[in-house]
């Protein structure tokens, strides 16, 4: 696809080449119209535009995320909705989606699990990278913004709101009350020798992200009063459609099914193979990928995900 056309002509009259462009258009796809205003500053740091290549463009998502960052952290501790860094893709760059602090994280949560980041709890509306549509996600952004900017700009997969160590992400049908969570996903990289050091401090008060984050969206969609489905570890690579090359490892399908299945413990919760009804329940809503509902549509279910209920 191609740039809205104003912005096209822009290009084409300063001479950016066809393939920085296109390395350019997906990131501004991605994060919006920021990401222009950035290579603008890099355009004026050349002798000519015309000299900008594809590598160029890498260090635009970090200058976008501190910017971002630097300008929504105060609000979000004021307790005030910003549009999200992540774009929805078929939005085409021309709109966000919501962060929205949700306030500290709740004496519940707080009542469950020893060792709870000091942050703030953001709820992301179809905020999360890749632009699915009805996307939920559960975010602690460090509390400092230094320590958000650092773990914003560190190695690793930065799927969500960034400032956080990890985030659980789903799909909620409003509509039909039905959730799906499908990740519990670290967005940094675990410090190990020269990689991610300068966030080994801070990593390592933010080390329980992912009993926090699926702690959060459980006690959320009960207040929402959401019929909640839980992806399992051994489903993991066929609903992300991982490349077979690089396969889901058996301990991470098993970290995986150990945190959701302690945090459930933790609330109380029954995790159950899902009923014929339940079944017919997912299908009948929007939760499920396209990799995901075939996989129901042709084997069931049963094994593929758990429903959580209270006991």
């Amino acid at each position: 696809m191609p740039f809205p056309s104003h912005i096209e002509q822009i290009l084409t009259a300063y001479g950016i080449r066809s393939d920085t462009k296109a390395a350019l258009y997906d990131l501004y796809v991605s994060m919006g119209d920021e990401v222009l205003e950035v290579f603008a500053d890099l355009a004026e740091g050349v002798t000519s535009a015309t000299l900008l290549q594809p590598e160029d463009t890498l260090s635009i998502r970090e200058r976008v995320v501190e910017r971002y960052l630097t300008r929504n952290h105060p609000r979000w501790l004021a307790q005030m909705p910003t549009a999200s860094l992540w774009h929805p893709r078929e939005a085409e760059g021309r709109a966000s989606g919501a962060a929205v602090p949700l306030g500290g994280i709740s004496q519940c949560v707080r009542s469950v699990i020893e060792h709870v980041p000091d942050g703030m709890l953001i709820l992301g509306r179809n905020a999360h990278f890749g632009g699915r549509a009805e996307t939920i996600s559960f975010d602690v952004v460090a509390r400092e913004l230094a320590d958000a900017i650092a773990l914003g700009k560190a190695a690793g997969q930065q799927h969500t709101i960034p400032g956080s160590a990890g985030e659980t992400s789903g799909t909620f049908d409003s509509a039909n009350g039905v959730a799906l969570i499908w990740e519990v996903q670290p967005n940094v990289y675990k410090p190990q020798g020269d990689r991610n050091r300068a966030i080994a401090k801070i990593y390592r008060r933010h080390r329980n992200w992912h009993l926090v984050t699926l702690a959060a969206a459980l006690e959320w969609l009960a207040a929402q009063k959401a019929a909640v489905f839980i992806l399992r570890g051994g489903a993991l690579a066929v609903t992300h459609e991982v490349n077979p090359q690089q396969p889901v490892s058996d301990t991470i399908a098993a970290l995986h099914d150990r945190t959701v299945e302690r945090v459930a413990a933790a609330f109380d919760l029954t995790l159950t193979d899902p009923t014929s009804e339940d079944e017919l329940t997912m299908l009948d809503s929007c939760v499920m990928n396209h990799a995901l509902r075939k996989h129901v549509l042709r084997e069931g279910a049963s094994g593929v995900v758990w429903r959580a209920r209270s006991s």
